[in-house]
């Protein structure tokens, strides 16, 4: 009798686990959403040994689907760790997610990424699904320095069709001291708030990661003296550069800043100053807003992919001044005020064809439609060097209703004798001012102590026609930019021999 109702139990449950709907997981080819694009975890160095974060997988669609596979691209050596709804793994097969339903993906990272080689450990998550390959990227500050993520999100309203401008940033502490003690990391931008100040001294090294920068919000200001009080020369510069450390990205142009350049300096009751400092491989270096105003001795900005030195209606004096390659400009501007002493400005940009010179200098420009706006802009300069690998490393870009008060002094220059339109001329004595003016000659250069393996050679080389070419104006600064004393009769631009 028992064995009977036993069958007869079995039979039941049977019948009724035959009237069960079966549950279809067949969905593919199927986008997934994510909570984040980009998931932060903490210092392993200085913090605790390891850090836990939280991403939230979509399944948006009205079917269920299998994710194919879930894996970390560093694979089995990846130093993170991931659990997939209760599986843990570097890499996960058939993951169930239903329509219109999540899962939980949790990510740490293991004490033993103290011992990895990058300053910024990275990896991704990668998520397959048929056809579609989506990631999630991971960054992890494994050495000792300070980080600034952006926990802000400014957005840009564009007009269809065209995506909104999204800039991510973090406001610095008001007041901000940056030493040399440790280096400094940037994502996103760091933002020095209004009526604030970012003093940054002698020997820091400061890192920027893709599309970020430091921005010098309106009336704050910015001080960055890399040699100290007294210092006439780059003993301990400021270094500004990417965060990618490989030997092969050192002098690699475009690392960092976003659309707003690299260092964006906004307009302020008192003068921005950048002393003894080095800015390399951004798009572009600086960006001066309207109305900002720098005073800068002893820069370096090189390798910029864009431009170096941005002027979009800026005031800007720059005394042992160095420009080097540059994608398209070295020194670009738009109306505003430039003052050149002893400075050089060479591009041998080689990484791509070049549309822009070593100076750029314009009046006016045009929108869209065609419509022209005009900007006064007045420059000088005064036994500089303007030079590089182009036939002409002058544009003047004038509109004759608008003030174009640009004038070379006892300079050297690689400028065409020629222009087409007649824009100006070399005979014109406001223009090319004096006798003790240099044009169009093979000036040769070789590799300086400031950019070593740079591939950039800025030192006037022995044979260079303009050692000791003018007579020196008592007023100019005493020293080069490598503090070598300058005699009567001077070197143009930023450099003695050495």
């Amino acid at each position: 009798m028992k064995k009977v109702q036993l069958f007869l139990l079995l039979l039941t449950i049977a019948a009724l686990s035959s009237c069960r709907n079966t549950i279809d997981f067949q969905g593919s080819n199927i986008e997934l959403g994510f909570s984040q694009d980009t998931l932060y975890l903490d210092t392993v160095f200085t913090g605790l040994g390891s850090s836990t974060r939280i991403l939230k997988v979509y399944n948006t669609s009205a079917e269920n689907m299998t994710v194919d596979r879930i894996r970390l691209a560093r694979g089995e050596g990846s130093y993170y760790r991931m659990n997939v709804d209760g599986l843990s793994g570097k890499s996960l097969e058939n993951l169930e997610i239903l329509a219109g339903d999540s899962a939980y993906v949790f990510i740490e990272i293991s004490p033993d990424a103290q011992g990895a080689t990058e300053m910024i450990y990275t990896d991704s998550i990668w998520f397959e699904n048929g056809a579609i390959k989506q990631h999630v990227n991971l960054i992890t500050a494994v050495w000792d320095a300070y980080y600034h993520f952006p926990d802000r999100v400014l957005t840009i309203a564009q007009p269809e069709p065209y995506p909104d401008i999204k800039i991510p940033y973090t406001i610095l502490p008001c007041n901000a001291v940056w030493n040399n003690d440790k280096p400094h990391v940037i994502y996103g931008y760091a933002v020095v708030d209004s009526a604030c100040l970012l003093t940054i001294n002698e020997g820091t090294q400061i890192h920027i990661h893709k599309g970020g920068g430091l921005w010098a919000y309106r009336d704050s200001r910015l001080v960055v003296n890399g040699g100290g009080i007294d210092a006439n020369h780059m003993n301990q510069p400021v270094v500004f550069q990417g965060d990618r450390l490989e030997p092969g990205y050192e002098w690699v142009p475009g690392q960092w800043g976003g659309v707003l350049g690299g260092l964006f300096l906004m307009r302020s009751n008192q003068n921005h100053e950048i002393k003894n400092t080095i800015i390399k491989n951004a798009t572009t270096g600086i960006r001066l807003d309207s109305a900002a105003t720098l005073n800068a001795e002893q820069l370096i900005i090189t390798h910029s992919s864009r431009v170096n030195l941005y002027g979009g209606f800026g005031d800007a004096t720059l005394t042992n001044f160095i420009s080097g390659p540059a994608g398209v400009y070295g020194l670009y501007g738009l109306g505003g005020n430039y003052e050149a002493r002893n400075s050089t400005f060479l591009n041998t940009w080689s990484y791509s064809s070049r549309g822009g010179t070593a100076v750029g200098l314009s009046n006016f420009f045009e929108d869209g439609s065609g419509t022209r706006y005009t900007r006064p802009i007045s420059a000088s300069f005064y036994e500089c060097i303007v030079d590089g690998s182009l036939d002409n490393e002058v544009s003047l870009a004038i509109d004759n209703g608008e003030d174009f008060d640009v004038t070379f002094e006892k300079s050297a220059l690689t400028i065409d004798p020629n222009p087409e339109g007649g824009h100006y001329a070399l005979t014109d004595v406001d223009m090319f001012v004096g006798s003790d003016l240099f044009y169009n000659q093979n000036w040769g250069y070789e590799p300086g102590p400031l950019l070593p393996n740079s591939g950039f050679s800025y030192l006037p080389d022995s044979v260079n026609a303009l050692i000791n070419a003018v007579l020196r104006d008592p007023a100019g600064p005493q020293y080069d930019i490598h503090g070598t004393f300058r005699n009567n009769y001077i070197t143009l631009g930023a450099t003695e021999p050495l």
